[in-house]
């Protein structure tokens, strides 16, 4: 059984190789299933971040501060998992390179090419809404048909699992229940604050956003401030996120079943032994001492 805290913390995580990473306020913290068997488990320390940035408190802002904080530790975790699970250390050249190289490229495939083939159809300057809407739908389309694709490789699949394993241990412990194995497995795979409800929203706000920008004649223009806004976009789909996760009415009920809907594509049922990997995680990040 385990000893929870007094008050409970928010305690967020994310998939790795093999693995899961876990996030409470004042750490972070891997466990990862060695090629041997045994499981692997390390815990970072860290001051909270708005200790670090008081600001970061701030509506609008902190969604921005919080994605690049999430951004940074999940791809150290990513990284850390690849060395253990393959035995090879990633230089952190590569790491950074390998993340800049992944948000330009998610900025060309879901911003740049659904703005530039929604223009050869549809009239931005005269139908904004329409243009959007559909700029809107084409981002759906390549975000849906790229989760299948990869979905269909063995590694991405266990990957998605271990996203699965990570949930249902962060509701266990939202629910106050023992975390064992058991309890856990019980739980639902799908939870509102993830990273996957987090871009769906984007798409959503995407449409609203962008459709209060001017779009002028000049492509390579309407393009560019279809970039330069996406800040302001990634704030309010958290800030969105935020509240859908945080209420029971109406409207949240239909944001979290968007949101589900979408982790259909990047959420699956974990094992039991993977499960065991998601509640080390959580001790380690948790610093929660195991009752004998």
């Amino acid at each position: 059984m385990w000893l929870l805290l007094a008050k409970q913390v928010a305690l967020g995580g994310a998939a790795a190789l093999e693995g899961v990473m876990m996030k409470a306020p004042w750490a972070w913290a891997l466990a990862v299933r060695l090629p041997s068997g045994e499981i692997h488990v390390e815990r970072h320390e860290e001051r909270a971040l708005t200790e670090r940035y008081p600001w970061a408190r701030l509506p609008l802002v902190r969604g921005v501060v919080a994605l690049w904080d999430a951004l940074s530790v999940s791809y150290r975790a990513l990284a850390r998992s690849a060395e253990l699970a393959g035995e090879e250390e990633v230089p952190k050249g590569a790491l950074w390179g390998t993340v800049a190289f992944s948000l330009l490229l998610g900025i060309a495939l879901f911003i740049v090419l659904p703005g530039f083939l929604s223009g050869l159809l549809v009239d931005a300057a005269r139908f904004p809404v329409l243009y959007n809407l559909l700029a809107g739908l084409l981002k759906v389309g390549i975000l849906v048909g790229y989760l299948l694709l990869i979905g269909r490789m063995p590694e991405i699949r266990r990957f998605f699992m271990y996203h699965g394993a990570e949930h249902k241990a962060i509701h266990a412990y939202e629910k106050g229940l023992p975390l064992t194995v058991e309890n856990v497995m019980a739980q639902p795979r799908f939870h509102p604050r993830c990273g996957t409800t987090f871009l769906a929203f984007v798409i959503v706000v995407s449409v609203l956003v962008y459709s209060l920008i001017p779009a002028p004649e000049v492509l390579w223009w309407r393009l560019l401030a279809r970039v330069l806004f996406l800040p302001v976009v990634a704030a309010l789909a958290f800030e969105l996120l935020y509240f859908s996760a945080r209420h029971d009415d109406p409207l949240s009920r239909a944001l979290r079943n968007l949101g589900f809907r979408f982790q259909a594509l990047t959420v699956a049922e974990p094992t039991p032994e993977m499960v065991e990997v998601a509640l080390k995680s959580t001790e380690a990040a948790l610093g929660e001492k195991v009752v004998a």
